[in-house]
């Protein structure tokens, strides 16, 4: 018999959060991949 598994849709900010701390190893690259690419927009808006 299968499992669902409940799905859970969370904001992920450059700030971060402690919730993604909750999701372990998954979550802090989810925060990494978010917080380079606000960074990378920063720098190309800087670059105009």
């Amino acid at each position: 018999m299968k499992e669902e598994k409940n799905k859970i849709t969370v904001e992920i900010t450059e700030k971060g959060s402690l919730g993604l701390l909750a999701h372990g190893d998954i979550g802090i690259r989810a925060w990494r991949e978010v917080k380079a690419t606000e960074q990378q927009k920063r720098k190309n808006e800087k670059e105009k």
